[in-house]
């Protein structure tokens, strides 16, 4: 079979190798050209950047990544099929595409220091790469991640509303959140049954260590366990010192997880730790 990069498409690739989508791995392909130019036009320049992409599928993002004048872009795939496609593809694109056949929950990123993540991500394992990567967000200069879109709104959900809660929390910490657009089911193939939404993220901190991350992390879970509870009775096992910290910051007793700003989460969680 004789195959030139220029020649290529999703739907080529996906009629040529592998016509159909895999449930086991949350696949829902999207092959909307525009579409995937708008993902990766959200990116800005990616002159000598390294791209890591997750799950590629039969290729919509992963061609337009690849016409840009970029360093390397690497694709973590579970999927068996998918890495055989791509392991014959890769001598297209002049030693630019380089091929991971691993769970991406377990993959080591600083193994290839990409500097952006561009990915329509599994939406069964989305919420968990996510804090994955959140937890070494200053390593990337952003994210450009589809996710489903009740997930998303949970991204940038301001205080007391339904929404807000512990991811909530955690990446307008770590970043800026930004909503770019939203995706009806029809727009990919196998239609899902929910919307999407595409959102960038770009790191804000810089002298987070991973310690304090996770002690961090793991406050703001407990707070929002029993969201009808009062952070005073959800935190009850972390310190005793919670009734006179709220006050100090302008709550009081009855005050839930959903009503104390981020901002105010990590006052909370520095005075208590002494940092």
């Amino acid at each position: 079979m004789n195959l030139i990069a220029e020649d290529l498409s999703p739907h080529k690739i996906f009629e040529l190798f592998y016509n159909k989508a895999n449930k086991r791995f949350g696949q829902n392909f999207l092959f909307d050209e525009k579409i995937n130019q708008k993902i990766i036009s959200a990116a800005g320049d990616l002159t000598d950047k390294v791209v890591m992409e997750v799950g590629p599928g039969p290729g919509g993002l992963t061609l337009e990544i690849l016409k840009q004048p970029i360093k390397k872009l690497y694709v973590v795939e579970t999927d068996p099929h998918w890495v055989n496609v791509w392991n014959q593809l890769s001598p297209l694109f002049n030693e630019k595409l380089h091929v991971r056949h691993c769970d991406a929950l377990n993959f080591d990123e600083t193994s290839i220091s990409p500097d952006v993540i561009i990915s329509n991500l599994p939406y069964n394992i989305s919420t968990q790469l996510l804090l994955k990567w959140l937890e070494h967000l200053e390593q990337f200069e952003q994210l450009i991640l589809m996710f489903q879109k009740e997930v998303a709104d949970r991204l940038y959900a301001k205080i007391c509303t339904k929404s807000y809660g512990r991811l909530s929390v955690l990446c307008q910490w770590k970043a800026k959140v930004e909503k770019l657009f939203d995706l009806e089911p029809g727009s990919f193939f196998p239609p899902p049954k929910v919307k999407s939404t595409v959102v960038k993220l770009t790191s804000h901190t810089s002298d987070i260590t991973c310690d304090v991350y996770k002690s961090f992390a793991n406050l703001v879970g407990m707070a929002f366990s029993h969201r009808r509870k009062t952070v005073i009775k959800s935190l009850k096992h972390y310190s005793d010192d919670i009734p006179c910290v709220l006050h100090k910051l302008g709550y009081n007793e009855n005050t839930r997880a959903e009503e104390i700003s981020v901002c105010d989460f990590f006052k909370l969680f520095c005075i208590l730790s002494g940092q």
